[in-house]
């Protein structure tokens, strides 16, 4: 009866024998299917409400960005108030967290006001007006601005990040941003602190950049902070060059800005003046100047000195013997209670006859001097779109923290260069190019992963191999690659195209652990360690190896091998500084051995563990390998390439703008 009955349903359904049965059975499976996918597009769609509603919450970890205003490090943050904080900002976070900075009444006035419930997530929006009345109550709001970023990656060995306005300072560990969006921040000079809710009628993320505006505006406290005359901060509006620069002088002073006293001569003369004032005091040549006499005699905090026609400033002693270069420009001098800085106003283009022989050495071909003036041009005009020197009425130093000033190397092959590519700079869809440069590569340059983040589409590895066949990885293996000595290269004629490092992780093994127990410290992320008893249980050391690299053969992943766990180093700069501190001796390409190196020369290197904590590193290249190998573009000149040929290479996608 059973079996009668399954028949006629099938036969009312148009169906007959098993090939109906098996078509029943088929609309039963696709049934399910349709349900289990409906199942699963609820699930995302709830997943993908409970993440945008997340987005919208605020990290308590970023409180550590927000609070170096206070001033609290972040590292005095993470310490004394994330262990009380829940997982986001809560109400309840907030009440803890103003009165650890004694603002009862601020408290106060919020729990009247009711904004929010103590166990309630505050929105980005809630948390910000919140901030902005904190730092009305600290005093501080007329310190803050709020601009527009759109964000272009993160310097972490530098703490900086980069930007379509600028690069800015910041605690990478609080700032969490997606490549390529666009947020709103408040930022204190170039000091980038957190996210701002965005600007009414506006989302962050949009197109139309907002304005600055203080934090004391925005707290409605009716204060009224200075902003920028062009809106951004220390932003740069397509790719315009600007005439002149500000330096800070520091290299005469050991690096410092501050100086109790300050002379100078000029071998023209000079001329000394009050700001603003047309009285000038001169000064004959050799006649020594000193400066916080005259500045005292005339009640003024700020002077000016300039030189004769064609002359240069020098900085002395008492007596009058240089103790600097000579300079060409002008001087301007300001005091306050800790000293008197120095800030050399001079036009782009002298400057750069002072910066060009500090980064490439004189007897590069004259196109490769071309090639570094625009990379020195551009990078300059970045620099003086930003606010880091503001303090000092600076755009940059006299450093490595920018571009090493030197106008005592001056030579004519650097001048000729400056002046034959002026007023040019490297662009990219508009907007001045982020360029890096380095001594040598192993061959192929890197990308911006070594240094833990993000690339752009014209800082990509390239190779400057003359073979076009001999691919890392592939053709052969970047142990043999790095060993090899008969690889050929634009750049293959530098000493440290190949060299050979010892290292000793027996006798310097203590300062090697206290240089990563440093970095550990610091929250960096470029170092990790495996094994639950920390640095001080890992015991014998007992191998080092090259665990990860990127294409050009340059390691990502330097492991440490100890008796009860790893230690893992993933930063360039941080490889290198580590097993630096093991490092015996370098040998060149050449069998020239030296022993006052500090840092391995590059991250690119290959192997060999003797045991017993002799170690041998087989590498290649000088300096981090991303950008430009100045002694690469030193070859490709004298191959015949021209600048433009050079940096188009090195910079795929950039083009030459200006001039």
């Amino acid at each position: 009866m059973m079996e009668y009955r399954k028949r006629r349903m099938f036969r009312r359904n148009g169906y007959r024998g098993r090939g109906g049965r098996r078509i029943y059975i088929r609309y039963l499976l696709i049934l399910c299917a349709v349900l289990f996918l409906c199942l699963q597009l609820d699930h995302l769609t709830r997943r993908q409400l409970q993440k945008e509603q997340d987005a919208d919450h605020v990290p308590s970890a970023e409180l550590a960005g927000y609070l170096q205003v206070i001033p609290l490090t972040p590292e005095e943050t993470r310490a004394l108030i994330l262990p009380e904080m829940e997982e986001y900002i809560t109400g309840e976070g907030v009440y803890a967290l103003l009165d650890f900075l004694k603002l009862n009444q601020l408290a106060e006035d919020l729990r009247q006001e009711r904004l929010f419930q103590e166990t309630e997530e505050l929105t980005c929006e809630t948390w910000c007006g919140v901030y902005e009345r904190m730092l009305a109550a600290l005093g501080l709001a007329e310190q803050i601005q709020v601009t527009e970023i759109q964000y272009l990656g993160m310097l972490l060995e530098e703490n900086r990040l980069m930007a379509d306005s600028g690069n800015y300072d910041c605690d990478p560990e609080s700032v969490d941003f997606v490549y390529g969006e666009t947020y709103s921040v408040y930022i204190c000079g170039n000091l980038l602190l957190g996210k701002a809710a965005a600007a009414p009628g506006q989302e962050s993320g949009g197109e139309e950049a907002a304005g600055q505006e203080t934090a004391g505006e925005l707290a409605g406290n009716g204060a009224s902070g200075q902003t920028p005359e062009d809106g951004t901060a220390g932003g740069q509006e397509g790719a315009a060059v600007p005439e002149s620069v500000r330096v800070l002088l520091t290299q005469d002073n050991g690096e410092k800005a501050f100086r109790k006293e300050v002379y100078l001569t000029g071998d023209q003369g000079l001329s000394a003046a009050v700001p603003g004032q047309e009285q000038k005091e001169q000064r004959s040549a050799g006649q020594v100047l000193d400066c916080r006499e005259w500045m005292e005699a005339r009640g003024t905090d700020t002077m000016t000195v300039s030189a004769g026609e064609n002359g240069r400033i020098y900085v002395t002693d008492a007596s009058g013997k240089a103790q600097s270069a000579g300079y060409r420009g002008s001087f301007r001098l300001s005091g306050n209670e800790e000293g008197i800085w120095i800030v050399n106003e001079i036009s782009l283009e002298e400057y750069l006859c002072g910066v060009v022989p500090g980064e490439m050495p004189e007897a590069f071909a004259p196109e490769a001097q071309k090639a570094q003036a625009v990379c020195a041009r551009t990078y300059a005009a970045r620099l003086i779109a930003g606010k880091k020197y503001e303090a000092y009425a600076a755009d940059l130093d006299d450093t490595t923290d920018c571009q090493v000033y030197q106008p005592e190397k001056e030579n004519a092959k650097a001048a000729e260069a400056v002046k034959a590519t002026a007023a040019q700079v490297l662009t990219y869809q508009g907007a001045l190019a982020e360029l890096y440069y380095f001594s040598t590569s192993c061959g192929m340059t890197s990308g911006p992963e070594v240094w833990q983040m993000e690339g752009k589409e014209y800082l990509k590895p390239v190779s400057l191999l003359s073979d076009s066949g001999l691919k890392i990885g592939e053709t052969v293996s970047a142990d043999d690659f790095l060993r090899r000595g008969d690889i050929k290269a634009y750049d293959s004629e530098s000493r440290y195209f190949r060299w050979t490092v010892r290292l000793d992780l027996s006798s310097s093994l203590s300062g090697v652990l206290e240089a990563v127990r440093k970095e550990i410290d610091s929250g960096s992320g470029k170092v990790g360690i495996e094994g639950g008893a920390g640095i001080a249980g890992l015991g014998g050391f007992q191998g080092l190896s090259a665990a990860a690299r990127n294409a050009s053969g340059t390691v990502t992943d330097c492991v440490m091998q100890f008796e009860n766990g790893r230690v893992h180093l993933y930063h360039e700069n941080t490889i290198r500084t580590v097993l630096g501190k093991a490092m015996v001796s370098v040998t060149d390409k050449n069998g020239k051995t030296e022993d006052t190196l500090r840092m391995v020369p590059s991250a690119a290197f290959s192997v060999e563990d003797s045991g017993n904590g002799q170690v041998t590193l087989y590498g290649g290249g000088l300096g981090h390998g991303i950008g430009m190998s100045q002694y690469g573009a030193d070859g490709m000149a004298r191959a015949g390439k021209n600048f433009r040929e050079i940096l188009s290479f090195f910079f795929p996608g950039t083009e030459i703008s200006g001039g």
